[in-house]
């Protein structure tokens, strides 16, 4: 059932029958994982299991969506958007935020992709998402690729051992300049994330055959060209080459990123690759450009979380409990103004 919500003071949930036509997109990759999902039928897609803040965030995106104010829609929109400029209203719309990434990344993204093509709405959720990013990074309470903002942004952070890396060419990417590494990895803890993507790590667990249901498991990849602190994809553009033409560039992840039996906290971003008409395919990576560690925090042998440029706070090298004390501190903030 489609739900329909309309600012009049209070919100009022009317149904409404109709969907917007999706188009079609031709696959983006063949390199590593392309999971598969069952895309939304109904925008906003609720469930009983949200938290009420969760829910609450997408009766307010889907408001915002479907608002009319004449003409000038947009600029008003956008202005009306713009007024959350105190920390105090800000912090609730990412309170929002961080409960729709937590619960559900697929769900969410599928709401970006297909609330684009809605009849329904007047603008797409996409640019209220973008909106609310700039907002953060102009606050001057939280400054530009924050912690906060990351935290906020990032909707899967765990704890894994690594089990198994392999590289897989991705002949369909023309922009990609090496193989992408395919990793395998079992899930010690969850810091962030509700409802994750199973994976498949049978082959690899402790050298025997199980079952992914035998313990939580994990699928993702990332390119070893991509800047660790920059969101622009493959370094491909003026490159510099060493004598024998490879590309260097040490602030890329190299093909030892993650090592088999080595643990690590990722943040994980949710990449939607394409929709063929019938399923939606979206793979996990490294949540870059915010640190200089990408995403990819190591765990020494002294069992100490490594951060080279202390990107939280915390400090360069901390004990795991309190690395993971202070990173739920940090959340708890967030969520709980």
């Amino acid at each position: 059932m489609r739900i329909r919500l309309i600012f009049t003071g209070a919100f009022l949930l009317i149904p409404l029958l109709a969907f917007g036509q999706r188009p079609t997109r031709l696959p983006s990759t063949t390199g590593c994982y392309r999971q598969a999902i069952t895309p939304i039928s109904a925008i906003p897609t609720l469930h009983t299991d949200m938290p009420l803040d969760c829910m609450l965030g997408y009766i307010y995106f889907d408001s915002l969506c479907r608002a009319n104010f004449g003409l000038d829609n947009w600029n008003t929109i956008d202005s009306l958007v713009h007024s959350i400029d105190s920390w105090d209203t800000l912090h609730v719309f990412m309170r929002f935020k961080y409960r729709m990434e937590e619960y559900d990344a697929d769900l969410f993204r599928e709401f970006i992709q297909a609330g684009a093509y809605d009849t329904n709405y007047r603008q797409g959720p996409g640019g209220f998402e973008n909106l609310l990013y700039q907002l953060m990074n102009q606050n001057n309470t939280l400054g530009n690729h924050s912690k906060e903002i990351y935290l906020t942004e990032v909707p899967v952070i765990l704890h894994i051992k690594v089990l198994d890396t392999s590289a897989s060419y991705d002949s369909v990417d023309r922009l990609s300049t090496s193989t992408r590494r395919c990793v395998s990895a079992e899930i010690i803890d969850t810091i962030k994330g509700m409802h994750l993507r199973p994976g498949d790590c049978g082959l690899y667990h402790t050298g025997k055959q199980k079952s992914p249901l035998d313990y939580g498991c994990i699928n993702f990849d990332y390119s070893p060209m991509a800047a660790k602190a920059m969101g622009m994809g493959d370094v491909i553009h003026s490159p510099i080459r060493d004598s024998t033409g490879q590309i260097l560039c040490d602030s890329c992840y190299g093909t030892s990123a993650l090592i088999p039996g080595h643990e690590y906290i990722v943040f994980l971003a949710d990449n939607f690759l394409d929709y063929n008409g019938t399923t939606s395919f979206y793979e996990y990576v490294p949540q870059n450009a915010f640190n200089s560690e990408g995403g990819i925090f190591p765990i020494n042998g002294l069992g100490n979380v490594v951060s080279t440029d202390n990107y939280f706070g915390y400090g360069n090298s901390v004990p795991l409990a309190t690395f993971e004390s202070d990173l739920k501190a940090d959340i708890n903030s967030i969520i709980s103004h």
